[in-house]
């Protein structure tokens, strides 16, 4: 009976470990939790990378527009409100749980106050942690855009050629310390560029194409290459003309001096041979030149010189030289429509842009005085001396401009005045960086 009873249950486990009709239910069983587990898992991590990418993207927009705020100038208590705006605008899925983002002003790459943050979070339950464990589950975000304002850039000197290497240059021992920066409209990659041992302090420098790297360690001048914006501030300018036919020049002797007096019209030359006046108005020089020696005393209050022609203007310095550009006033009376006059007051020398170009130079001493604006669209001009100004900022415009030897040019505008010439601006700009 025993026996039989054993061999019986030998038989039966042997059955039943035989048996597979079973395990997958088993197994299942086994591991429905872990199944479970890894299904609740890739739920909530697809739940929270949708709260995530749509609240980076509502925080990045944010910071967009609060950053176009002050770019614009639209107003500097704005940005917060705008930007808030904003991020509420971008949310869609996230919209009844993310809370308020926090918008403030940062330094950005050595910048005070240039950029935007934003820290955003929201926080709700994730369908299987919260269901597990009762928690929440917050998601944090944040985003930065810079930006810079629009400006409008000046300067008193300015060379218009647009393809030139050295379209400035400056060389020997040259002192430049105009404070109302350079700028040069050629896109060579060395369009300003240093030679010699000079000391300059223009304050900024601007170029449509590179800067000599000079500047980089030699001066804290603000530098700016490959500028897009800049222009000729002039070029839409029209010289006046003089019919007239000009003075015979003659050298008078009255007494202890001899003296030329010119009025205006227009001349093939000029070229002083004593001490000279010329008369208030529009000189037109045809063809010649302007040459004014060092020796003569020359005034010449309230008058334009308008070279055409291949005409040229040298001034070899002087004991007393005293140039001072046409008022509008005198412009008008000079036959120049008023709208006209406004918009040419203060040139005192003109090159006529169909001239066929030539070099000019202006070399003065502590004693002569260039009041005005001198603009040689297709001329280089030779820049030195020791000229000084007094009544308005001097701006030279050329379209190259050469800066050699012993010039000592401490200052381009009298203390109180600045230059207003524009000479390109930059528009607002925004950039997320991250």
């Amino acid at each position: 009976m025993v026996r039989n009873w054993r061999t019986r249950k030998r038989g039966l486990m042997q059955a039943l470990a035989a048996c597979k009709s079973g395990n997958a239910t088993v197994l299942i069983a086994m591991s429905a939790p872990v199944l479970v587990s890894a299904a609740g898992y890739a739920i909530d991590t697809a739940q929270w990378f949708l709260w995530r990418r749509e609240l980076q993207y509502a925080a990045d927009q944010a910071a967009i527009g609060g950053a176009w705020s002050l770019a614009k100038g639209i107003s500097k208590t704005a940005y917060t409100t705008h930007a808030q705006q904003e991020f509420a605008a971008n949310l869609a899925v996230t919209t009844d749980f993310a809370a308020t983002p926090t918008v403030s002003l940062v330094n950005y790459n050595n910048g005070t106050s240039n950029a935007i943050q934003v820290n955003a979070s929201a926080t709700r339950q994730l369908p299987f942690f919260g269901f597990v464990t009762g928690q929440t589950t917050t998601v944090s975000v944040s985003a930065q855009a810079s930006f810079a304002k629009g400006a409008t850039y000046t300067s008193c000197m300015i060379a218009t050629n647009q393809s030139a290497d050295g379209a400035i240059t400056i060389g020997g021992s040259a002192v430049l310390k105009s404070g109302c920066g350079l700028a040069a409209l050629s896109n060579s990659t060395n369009s300003i560029r240093v030679s010699g041992n000079p000391e300059i302090d223009v304050n900024y420098l601007m170029s449509a194409g590179g800067i000599d790297d000079w500047f980089d360690t030699h001066t804290d001048d603000v530098v700016k290459e490959y500028m897009t914006t800049l222009s000729d501030p002039f070029v839409n300018l029209t010289p006046p003309n003089n019919t007239a036919t000009g003075t015979t020049y003659a050298c008078v002797k009255s007494g202890n001096t001899t003296v030329a007096t010119l009025n205006p019209g227009t001349y093939t030359n000029i070229t002083t041979a004593c001490n000279t006046v010329l008369n208030p108005g529009v000189y037109v020089i045809n063809g010649g030149g302007v040459t004014i020696r060092a020796q003569d005393a020359v005034t010449a209050n309230g008058v334009m010189f308008v070279l055409k022609n291949g005409a040229y203007f040298k001034l070899n310095g002087g004991s007393s030289i005293n140039l001072t550009a046409m008022t509008q006033a005198q412009l008008v009376s000079a036959g120049v429509s008023s709208t006209e006059a406004a918009k040419l007051e203060g040139m005192l020398i003109f090159e006529d842009r169909n001239s066929a170009g030539n070099i000019s130079t202006l070399n003065g001493n502590s004693d002569s005085i260039i009041n005005g604006t001198v603009y040689f669209p297709k001329s280089t001009l030779a820049f030195g001396g020791t000229a000084r100004v007094t009544s308005r900022c001097l701006q030279i415009t050329a379209n190259m401009i050469s800066i050699q030897g012993n010039v000592n040019m401490t200052s381009f505008c009298p203390v109180g005045l600045t230059t207003t010439t524009s000479v390109g601006t930059d528009a607002p700009s925004v950039i997320l960086v991250s």
